[in-house]
């Protein structure tokens, strides 16, 4: 498939149809959550928002990176959480409710943050001569389309067509997921040839700040004095990020292939330290069972 059809239209249309599906969950008494617990909330907006930018920065800066490849995983560490970050705090017995709401909240506001510090970062980090910019409206207009529009529709959906929400869940939630992997399974067969060096560069940052935000997560929220529970909820909420809305941005609206890589490699990279995690977590339970796999 072309690399311009890929994200151009397959992209979009790809995020459109995780959001709706993220939307098909939702009902606006998960949002009373935020009424009822305050702080949870709170603690793991911040940990999303303002920790896993502050993170990356500090960890992958002094790595001296090319510059777009660092402004592509700032870009990813702005974008919210991914839509599979509710399958895994489901996984950890986390708080679903919690993840559920957080991933939509998050979601709903980071279109209005990406592009300001974005616009800042790359007016920053590249050289003047650089004609890269990213337009404040323009990007603005575009991730609404394609992130908080689709989940008031699919809000709208559950509440009138509750009994099909529920009964193509499956499908529903699945779905978009193939179509993300197939995008990035597009991304990469178009730039194989460069693989080896986008791995070289990126391989090691994405899989450093994928365990960092994990770890980060988790700690902070228990400093704040969340319960396990809910901290294994924002850990996860932390680390695991929505690479289809940071490609959008560095592939679609910036065309830029090179900042494209690193939310790509992120999103691939991220699930080992989530899946280790889940391992680590079922180790009590095998040696008190004895059964459990």
């Amino acid at each position: 498939m072309n690399q311009d059809i890929v994200l151009a239209i397959a992209l979009p249309v790809t995020l459109f149809f995780i959001m709706l599906s993220m939307g098909c969950n939702l009902t606006p008494a998960n949002f009373k959550t935020v009424l009822q617990i305050p702080k949870t909330m709170l603690v793991g907006i911040i940990s999303q928002m303002l920790l896993l930018p502050i993170l990356a920065f500090v960890l992958l800066y002094p790595l001296e990176l090319p510059p777009e490849i660092f402004i592509g995983f700032m870009i990813l560490a702005l974008s919210p959480g991914g839509a599979t970050s509710n399958m895994f705090a489901y996984l950890a017995d986390g708080n679903l409710a919690l993840s559920i709401t957080l991933t939509a909240i998050v979601s709903m506001v980071t279109p209005f943050t990406i592009p300001l510090v974005a616009g800042w970062l790359i007016a920053t980090q590249l050289d003047s001569s650089s004609n890269i910019q990213l337009p404040f409206l323009t990007t603005l207009a575009k991730l609404l389309v394609v992130t908080l529009i689709p989940v008031i529709l699919g809000m709208l959906l559950r509440h009138f067509k509750l009994n099909f929400c529920n009964r193509y869940e499956f499908w529903l939630t699945r779905i978009p997921l193939i179509m993300l992997l197939l995008v990035i399974g597009g991304i990469i067969h178009q730039n194989w040839h460069n693989m080896p060096y986008f791995i070289m560069q990126t391989g090691l940052p994405a899989l450093l700040l994928a365990s960092l935000a994990l770890i980060g997560g988790y700690f902070f929220a228990k400093i704040l004095f969340q319960n396990e529970v809910d901290s294994r909820t924002i850990a996860i909420e932390t680390s695991i990020q929505n690479g289809g809305t940071a490609i959008l941005v560095t592939g679609t609206i910036l065309q830029n292939n090179t900042m494209t890589i690193a939310p790509v490699m992120y999103g691939i990279l991220m699930l080992i330290p989530v899946f280790i995690y889940l391992i680590w977590l079922n180790k009590p339970r095998k040696s008190i069972t004895g059964s459990r796999v």
